[in-house]
């Protein structure tokens, strides 16, 4: 069974990357390539529109990503008594995530992990212990998991495969954190934890990714260790702090160079 809240804390803050080695549990989307850019609001780039046609590999990966950063984030809250809070990121995958993925999962022929996410809500909302939805999370990513290993081999041994992949998620983070802050105050607590649980996904995605990466160009990879450092300080717990860590231009000036040395690498 996953413990779900130690897995999110051993990245909280400025562990996430040690060393140049991101640090945590390997995501789920890490797990199925050896490597979305947000729409206002905060809102992932599949969910923002419908979409009629299956999504390319690299936003299909990132959508489940970001599914699976909501699972991290409502799992630990949940297990801290933060039951209402939870049951926020155990939703959002249900009423805005799967949609934009749904024509994917058809067209892939990969098992279907909606009726996963309605368990889990469904027990969250009866107030089961939290070993119960722990339970419960971990089958919705024995689903997520099948649905990346659907990605076709050469594209799963393909760096950059998984390099877009990140580039997508920290596109959402940086539109997420910034959905978050308004007048220089983290107002909106659900934006704030979203974007954490993007961050863990991505971070996991990028260690995969991290020996190729350095041993192909050390000195680029030096300078995404540095700059996911610096950003993985705009999370210091789980529940917002009253004041940023960073300021959104901050994390937006993050992102817009970690995703310029991931795109061109």
């Amino acid at each position: 069974m996953t413990d779900i809240r130690i897995r999110l804390r051993t990245g909280l803050g400025a562990a996430i990357l040690i060393a140049g080695a991101v640090a945590g549990a390997p995501s789920l989307a890490a797990s199925s390539v050896a490597g979305a850019s947000g729409a206002a609001g905060g809102v992932p780039v599949i969910a923002a529109a419908s979409q009629a046609e299956p999504l390319p590999t690299a936003e299909f990966v990132a959508g489940l990503g970001a599914v699976e950063g909501h699972l991290r984030v409502g799992g630990a809250l949940y297990a801290d008594g933060k039951v209402t809070d939870a049951l926020v990121h155990f939703r959002r995958p249900l009423e805005v995530l799967y949609a934009g993925l749904k024509p994917s999962i058809a067209a892939r022929d990969v098992p279907d992990f909606k009726p996963e996410l309605e368990a889990l809500l469904q027990a969250a909302r009866a107030g089961q212990p939290a070993a119960e939805i722990s339970r419960r999370i971990d089958a919705v990513l024995v689903k997520l998991r099948a649905a990346t290993a659907s990605v076709p081999v050469a594209e799963r041994r393909d760096i950059h495969t998984g390099l877009k992949v990140a580039s997508l998620l920290l596109g959402t983070i940086a539109d997420t954190y910034g959905a978050a802050v308004v007048d220089g105050r983290i107002a909106d607590a659900t934006d704030y934890q979203a974007s954490l649980g993007y961050m863990q996904v991505t971070a996991g995605v990028l260690r995969q990714a991290a020996p190729r990466f350095k041993d192909a160009d050390p000195e680029r990879w030096t300078i995404v260790a540095r700059d996911l450092t610096r950003l993985a300080h705009a999370w210091p717990s789980l529940l917002p702090p009253e004041q940023p860590a960073l300021t959104v231009a901050e994390v937006q000036a993050l992102v817009v160079n970690l995703r310029q040395q991931l795109d061109t690498f």
